[in-house]
């Protein structure tokens, strides 16, 4: 009875996978699901699974042409392979977004003091420090453009940290960090950190993207990968 369990959920998640791929592909139903994987191509999360979705393809094929028979099936998927494309459906039809970062942002006008900033960053551990001029976002500091700006007072023999925070501003590039949604997946902020076009050092979180919205969560390349990595979440094939 187990074998039939497996071979139920695994076409039925199957079915629920192709379904998926044809409202994403605005395809009609005659299409084959591997001309479905080609039409999805540029999908955020789709090239992750690829592998896996070819291999469940021609499993599927085998097992829908076998006999009715469960006591003389030759094939049947494993738990595993049922777990597996479980998995996947649930990341296709209903991803995982960047609001799981969603925490506390410690939020620094251009007046604060680098003495203070400094001190609350080490008290909580912050790396990035997202800089308003009022109400205005004006840039992000990174730990990096702390320790150039140290290292130019270093140069002139004396260091103060009395300055303020707008003096850090220009030891940071504005494309080190980019503008996202709550609703962005954790597979599209992925594909960003990983395009080679801009080294993005965080990305911004805020309701819709826009800069002027409230900075709801900070995520590093690393903060991604940690999660990615703890929840098994198949990004490093």
């Amino acid at each position: 009875m187990a074998d039939q369990a497996n071979y139920l959920e695994f076409i039925e998640a199957f079915n629920k996978i192709h379904k998926y791929l044809l409202k994403f592909t605005d395809s009609d139903d005659n299409v084959s699901f591997s001309d479905l994987l080609y039409r999805s191509k540029k999908h955020p999360m789709l090239s992750l699974y690829l592998d896996d979705l070819h291999v469940f393809r021609k499993l599927r094929n085998i097992i829908v042409h076998q006999t009715d028979d469960f006591d003389k099936i030759i094939a049947m998927p494993s738990e595993e392979t049922v777990k597996r494309i479980r998995f996947i459906e649930s990341q296709l039809i209903d991803p995982l977004k960047v609001d799981v970062f969603k925490g506390e942002v410690h939020h620094f006008q251009l007046q604060d003091g680098i003495q203070d900033v400094l001190s609350k960053s080490s008290d909580k551990g912050i790396l990035k420090f997202p800089v308003y001029d009022g109400q205005k976002f004006v840039g992000l500091i990174t730990s990096r453009a702390v320790a150039k700006w140290l290292q130019k007072e270093a140069k002139s023999g004396k260091i103060t940290i009395d300055e303020k925070m707008q003096e850090l501003l220009p030891y940071e590039k504005e494309d080190k960090y980019q503008f996202i949604g709550l609703n962005t997946t954790i597979y599209e902020a992925w594909e960003l950190f990983k395009s080679e076009t801009i080294a993005i050092a965080a990305l911004l979180v805020t309701a819709s993207g826009a800069p002027s919205e409230k900075i709801e969560a900070i995520i590093t390349h690393e903060d991604l990968i940690q999660y990615l990595y703890t929840h098994n979440l198949y990004v490093f094939h």
